[in-house]
């Protein structure tokens, strides 16, 4: 990278000569040491954070447009094949109320074009919009002068305009959380976590009478029935969720890196389970729980300051294998490949 070096001044009268930088190269040895340590924009947009530096506008954000095939599109048994292409549109735009401290809203659009996806509350090949997010966030609010720790903290809202969100019934979900970055030149490593409160209407998510055949069944007067022509599904909302993540960024080059990321969200029901008569022997009493265990593996291409692209394997699965003996390899499903649990992404990627 392009630096300007100072005039080299010799002083006489018997004195040693030696060589010293002007302010000028000062600052700019100084701006190229934390452009070193500057997060690259792959990494932001895996954690939601800021790149670094000063901001010419209060605006910016990121736009992303990503294509996805399952792997369930490879598998040699046609009659267990199961394919899986969909495309995905996230738009954030921010506003930067200083340096650090940012506001920003995300927005998803997506479509799976092929026909294996059907929900009891979706049509297949229909376009899918996400919930609204709403995140405050504080980029490298401190640094821990013993171990150079920076951390973030944020706030999180989200507001239900997606279809499933409607389907349970969830008036908003609030969430609190921190990152905490550290470079080793060259490697980035952030640990991410999140604690996410749900409020919804109901425990249970809910049809009307008039959609739920032949979703649901209500018996008259039964405990389905929860009055103003609405059934109760039986299936469970999440009342809170706890997100743990750890990620780990190669800095290859200015243009070139390469991203592990392992997650696990824990997420807990309304509703708790007695350990009584009625308990299956094979079923845990208590507060139900789902757990969901993230991998990603990334190799990101940037050779615009403002505009990239990265591919990668993406695996969204539960932590064990249905018989509950096995915990599964987290950055690829060699279980089940048909369940398109892990999925092939290429990502093209603007930041503004």
């Amino acid at each position: 990278m392009r630096r300007f070096y100072a005039l080299i001044l010799t002083l006489a009268l018997a004195a040693p000569s030696f060589v010293f930088a002007d302010e000028g190269e000062k600052a700019e040895v100084k701006s190229e040491e934390k452009k070193g340590e500057e997060m690259p924009d792959s990494v932001a947009l895996l954690t939601g954070s800021a790149t670094a530096g000063e901001k010419k506008f209060p605006i910016g954000g990121f736009i992303l447009l990503e294509q996805t095939i399952g792997l369930g599109t490879f598998v040699e048994d046609t009659y267990a094949r199961n394919a899986h292409y969909h495309w995905l549109l996230s738009i954030r735009p921010r506003y930067f109320i200083t340096d650090k401290l940012f506001a920003e809203i995300r927005f998803d659009l997506e479509q799976e074009l092929t026909a294996s996806y059907g929900t009891s509350t979706t049509k297949k090949r229909q376009l899918l919009p996400s919930d609204t997010l709403v995140t405050f966030k504080y980029q490298n609010l401190y640094t821990e002068p013993t171990t150079g720790i920076n951390i973030s903290p944020f706030m999180r809202f989200y507001f239900p305009t997606s279809y499933e969100s409607r389907f349970r019934d969830l008036y908003f979900a609030s969430g609190v959380g921190f990152d905490l970055t550290r470079f080793f030149n060259p490697v980035f490593l952030t640990y991410t976590f999140r604690f996410v409160k749900n409020f919804n209407k109901h425990t249970v998510a809910t049809l009307s009478v008039d959609d739920a055949v032949p979703v649901a069944f209500a018996r008259t007067k039964g405990n389905e029935e929860l009055g103003g022509n609405t059934i109760a599904t039986g299936i469970n909302n999440n009342s809170f969720s706890l997100y743990n993540s750890l990620m780990a960024t190669y800095v290859i080059s200015d243009q070139w890196s390469f991203t592990l990321q392992l997650a696990i969200l824990n997420a807990f029901t309304y509703n708790s389970y007695p350990d009584d008569e009625f308990t299956s022997p094979y079923a845990s009493a208590g507060r139900g729980q789902k757990d969901t265990l993230y991998g990603v593996v990334d190799v990101t291409y940037q050779p615009w300051e403002n505009f990239g692209f990265s591919l990668g394997l993406s695996s969204v699965q539960p932590p064990k294998t249905e018989n509950n003996k096995s915990f599964r390899f987290p950055f690829f499903d060699f279980v089940s490949e048909a369940n398109n649990y892990t999925t092939i992404y290429f990502d093209v990627f603007s930041t503004f």
